[in-house]
């Protein structure tokens, strides 16, 4: 299911997209945090991955920033890093606070340079316990995987099916939680292939 919510963020609130998987009132569920392209550019690319993320139980988070239009098409006035870093940081705080939110269970996932964004407010939070970067043909998240002490991979953007079972695998077995909530925990070690 999605909902549209509001985020407050610098004496503003922000509006996000959130999407709840079906879940089991007695168990919390995974979150993850989508941070998109400069430009809200791939607005649509981290939606749908939300969206197939939520149907495997993950409550993910859509943010619309402070400049963003709904218009993809038109001009954006100007982009602050700082204002868009604090912004990260109130929806992390958000998505950890939520009432169906394991808070101990939340992923970043930067989409181009939303990785870079995603990874200046990871160093200044403690919310993530991992980080996941989809990079495009020509962009560099590799950069920005030394700069954050969490576990973390890199994924290509390749089939957007393809590319949410990645992060799927990848933050279950970092959080060790099974592919359905009804199921036991898992037991895959991730500090071993993703460290």
């Amino acid at each position: 299911m999605k909902l549209t919510v509001t985020i407050p963020s610098q004496e503003r609130l922000l509006e996000a997209a959130l999407f709840i998987p079906p879940y089991d009132a007695k168990e919390l569920a995974p979150a993850i945090l989508f941070e998109g392209s400069m430009t809200g550019a791939t607005l649509k690319l981290t939606e749908h991955l939300a969206e197939e993320l939520s149907h495997e139980g993950f409550v993910c988070l859509v943010l619309d920033h402070s400049f963003y239009s709904e218009d993809e098409t038109s001009a954006l006035c100007w982009e602050s890093p700082g204002k868009r870093v604090a912004d990260i940081k109130a929806a992390l705080k958000f998505l950890k606070q939520h009432a169906i939110t394991d808070a101990d269970c939340v992923v970043g996932v930067g989409v181009s340079v939303g990785a870079e964004y995603l990874a200046r407010a990871i160093r200044e939070t403690d919310v993530c316990k991992g980080f996941v970067m989809v990079q495009g043909a020509h962009d560099d998240a590799q950069n920005f995987i030394g700069e954050v002490d969490i576990p973390s991979t890199i994924l290509n953007e390749k089939d957007l099916s393809a590319t949410a079972d990645e992060i799927s695998i990848w933050a279950r077995s970092l959080i060790n939680k099974p592919q359905s909530l009804h199921r036991p925990y898992g037991s895959a070690d991730w500090r071993a292939s993703h460290r």
